[in-house]
């Protein structure tokens, strides 16, 4: 047996750490880019670091705000910023969106051509990124912790990743104060990204030993963490509980994942949704048809969520935070599915590590479940 470990060289936990960022930043640049959504440009707290980073020797640049879904068109803008800028050091704090296009425009400051060409493998990056440092927002894509960046392509209508094993950020900073704000809603919905993530690490045909630990600690943290979020929203050992989950998660799922993450991307394309909205109706669908075939696939799983049957304990957290687990109620109809697996068959991935093949019969048995949520 070999496999890799790439993680954060330096993970900084707890209420308050938001403080530290200067210091690290000092050892690892001299011109900082900051990369926000819109929620924190202009904020007292943004003021506050540009102060405490000037302090510290590091000049710093803003960047206009990441607003949607990651896209090859919006990291190109953003790359050409960094270089603009003379940026030796990437900083992101937001959500899944915004460390992702940080992470993309890292990359493509120092290397030639487009987002798209990296996209597509015409490329290989031959220049390491410059070093980040990530600060999630939310609880939701573990970006903070992994080497690669998932983007849009709206020209090709596509979604698929680039990656680098130097793309992992150099330190990542999980402090709960950032994420107390997040409403009911988007603490739920964040949250169903993280536990695909573990879930579908956890049963991976390629996990390793590492991965499949680390992704039930991540598990046992999101089931710990959610529930008291969803009723408590300040409590702040259970929103850092929920940001270890979410970056353990990460962590985990380099070993490939699973169904939902192979439906997801075509789903979101013909539907046009949010891709965490995917996940979350379709993450139960995949483990209720996967255990069809594998009944005990799940069982450590649903001991490290304190429950006897995961999809319907997800489906259970989902309600308790307004946020609903069918495809239909965002839109899509019965009449997509052609389109759909059209789609998956362009440009699926994880199709080799779901516990259950994924052939274009399961795909389109996930789908019209996805869409009834039941």
């Amino acid at each position: 047996m070999s496999f890799e470990i790439t993680s954060p060289a330096t993970i900084h936990c707890g209420a308050g750490r938001f403080n530290i960022i200067a210091d690290e930043a000092a050892g690892l640049g001299k011109r900082a880019a900051i990369v926000t959504g819109s929620h924190l440009a202009g904020s007292a707290r943004l003021s506050r670091l540009c102060e405490a980073l000037h302090k510290n020797g590091v000049r710093t640049s803003i960047s206009e705000p990441v607003t949607d879904e990651p896209a090859v068109e919006r990291v190109d803008e953003m790359a050409a910023f960094l270089r603009d800028e003379r940026s030796d050091l990437v900083i992101s704090i937001g959500g899944g969106s915004v460390m992702d296009t940080a992470k993309a425009a890292a990359v493509m400051a120092v290397n030639d051509g487009i987002t798209e060409d990296y996209q597509l493998k015409k490329r290989e990056i031959t220049n390491p990124p410059l070093p980040q440092i990530a600060v999630p927002t939310t609880a939701g894509t573990g970006s903070e912790s992994t080497r690669v960046s998932v983007l849009t392509n709206n020209s090709l209508a596509i979604k698929r990743s680039i990656s680098h094993p130097q793309m992992t950020p150099a330190v990542a900073v999980l402090d709960p104060e950032l994420t107390v704000d997040l409403d009911l809603y988007f603490t739920t919905l964040t949250a169903m990204d993280a536990f695909a993530h573990a879930i579908e690490s956890a049963v991976s045909l390629a996990a390793t030993p590492y991965t499949r630990h680390i992704a039930l600690a991540a598990i046992e943290h999101l089931s710990a963490g959610l529930p008291v979020c969803q009723q408590y929203p300040d409590d702040l050992d259970a929103r850092l509980n929920c940001l270890l989950g979410s970056c353990f998660a990460g962590l985990a799922m380099q070993n490939g994942l699973g169904a939902s993450h192979s439906l997801a991307p075509a789903v979101c394309i013909v539907g046009k949704i949010r891709h965490s909205e995917a996940i979350t109706a379709l993450l139960p669908q995949v483990i209720k048809l996967n255990k069809q075939e594998r009944p005990d696939a799940y069982d450590e799983v649903s001991r490290a969520m304190g429950t006897q049957d995961a999809a319907e304990r997800i489906i259970e957290l989902c309600n308790s935070g307004a946020v609903s687990a069918s495809l239909s109620s965002y839109g899509l109809k019965a009449s997509d599915e052609d389109d759909v697996i059209a789609a998956l068959n362009r440009y699926g991935s994880h199709r080799q590590t779901n516990p259950v093949e994924v052939t274009d019969n399961f795909a389109r048995r996930l789908f019209a479940a996805g869409l009834s949520g039941k």
